[in-house]
């Protein structure tokens, strides 16, 4: 989730209705069940009540899915298009106005001689990081870290709980990040180096460089310059 909510539009094919309808939901991120609440759903433009409870959905593999039943439904995948578009439609946003999220991003991968990264912002709400902008990642990995809490046990989750860099030379060796380990062989990395985007005071995202093979000897400083540049550069443009 990339900051705060989204509001969506999609299309839904309702019981006693001849034809599909279009419905508009506000849509969060629910930190502790990792997944989306579809809330307020209504008529375009109605203020009456909402035509559907509320209801909750993740991404799954390649399906939008009801976490309770891991099953698709017409719902789901319908309200989880629209999610993929507005998220994409923010993303798009940020990348034009900030191009400098892509220079400070190929600074790092060619600084560190990895194969692969990503730039994530802090949402201060639910205190969560979401990827904004990345090279070399495929689907798989980009819904699997779509969003990433403190109480994650990836290197982006730990640095974000300590505040501090997090650096893990082989994560296949890495206890803490076997969750992820199918994940990051499926990705195609072996190592990865995550550090803190800060701006005096305030912690704006994260900074993440991957290597394809098994890497002990990250430059801890210079990962931590780029990271220092970019958050000045993002300090004036988030809210």
């Amino acid at each position: 989730m990339l900051l705060n909510h989204l509001d969506i539009q999609f299309r839904y094919p309702l019981e006693g209705f001849p034809t599909e309808l279009t419905l508009t939901a506000r849509v969060t991120w629910n930190t502790i069940q990792h997944c989306y609440l579809l809330s307020d759903i209504r008529l375009p433009g109605s203020a009456g009540s909402p035509v559907i409870p509320a209801i909750q959905l993740r991404r799954q593999c390649d399906k939008w899915v009801h976490p309770d039943s891991n099953r698709a439904s017409v719902l789901t995948e319908s309200a989880g298009a629209a999610i993929e578009a507005a998220e994409a439609g923010k993303l798009a946003h940020l990348n034009d106005s900030c191009p400098q999220l892509g220079f400070y991003l190929d600074k790092a991968m060619e600084t560190a001689k990895a194969d692969f990264g990503n730039i994530q912002l802090f949402n201060p709400s639910y205190r969560s990081l979401t990827i904004v902008t990345q090279r070399g990642f495929k689907p798989d990995f980009l819904s699997h870290f779509n969003v990433v809490t403190a109480a994650d046990q990836s290197a982006c989750g730990l640095a974000l709980r300590t505040g501090e860099p997090c650096v893990i030379p082989d994560v296949s060796q890495s206890h803490s990040y076997a969750p992820h380990r199918h994940i990051a062989e499926k990705a195609g990395y072996r190592s990865v180096i995550s550090t803190p985007v800060v701006a005096g005071n305030r912690f704006i995202g994260m900074l993440s460089t991957h290597s394809s093979q098994p890497h002990w000897q990250w430059n801890l400083r210079e990962q931590q310059e780029i990271a220092s540049d970019l958050g000045l550069c993002l300090e004036g443009r988030l809210p």
